[in-house]
């Protein structure tokens, strides 16, 4: 019973401790656009990641004889943003704006994520999706005048992920910028070092600790 009561204590502490942080020690460019956080802006968000990671399967219009090249690149691309994301948050631990706020929802402290804010794996995601779904259609299709709309649709589907994630309380403008850099870094880079080395063989393994490549003759 006793540890039960200091438990709650700390648990009311660290809550207080949380509602008293002040906004001030933001910085003045994210502290323009922070907000509460808001559940239903917080689900589309999710619902365009979701396309946007879908984005490339446009590419299934390719002969099947390219799907498990793309597929191969598709899943390193991904593996590489979806590390290099988390590498951000486990070397940059950061609140997310809606804990400045009273009224932020307790839920999403206890589910364990709620300092890790930077950079924003969902705009990481949507972004490489949106990268190498554009790059590579163009790569096959270099006269296509599909190219630009494309582009314009991935990167409208990866950009109002960014959007809805700083709207929903969720995330800084920062995160979803660093966010968009590593993911278009990532979705651009390894097609183009697929397209660099040719022939080779180029492997990725990831950990929650590493990020490994490793290319094979």
């Amino acid at each position: 019973m006793r540890k039960a009561t200091a438990l709650l204590g700390l648990f009311l502490v660290c809550t207080a401790m949380v509602q008293a942080t002040p906004s001030t020690k933001v910085n003045a460019f994210d502290r323009s656009v922070m907000l509460p956080y808001s559940e239903s802006l917080d689900t589309a968000g999710t619902l365009f990641v979701a396309a946007s990671v879908l984005a490339p399967a446009l590419l299934l219009a390719e002969p099947a004889s390219e799907y498990v090249t793309i597929g191969v690149m598709y899943a390193q691309a991904m593996l590489a943003a979806y590390g290099l994301k988390e590498l951000g948050k486990l070397c940059i631990p950061r609140a997310r704006p809606f804990l400045y706020f009273d009224d932020y929802p307790l839920r999403e402290v206890t589910e364990g994520d709620a300092y890790d804010s930077f950079p924003s794996g969902h705009v990481t995601m949507a972004f490489a999706g949106a990268a190498f779904a554009s790059s590579v259609f163009a790569s096959y299709h270099p006269d296509s005048v599909w190219k630009v709309p494309v582009a314009v649709v991935s990167y409208t589907l990866a950009t109002a992920t960014a959007l809805l994630r700083v709207a929903s309380g969720s995330h800084f403008m920062t995160d979803v910028l660093a966010g968009a850099l590593i993911g278009t870094a990532v979705g651009l880079g390894i097609p183009l070092l697929h397209a660099r080395i040719g022939k080779q063989d180029l492997e990725a393994s990831f950990s929650p600790y590493s990020l490994a490549f490793g290319i094979s003759w």
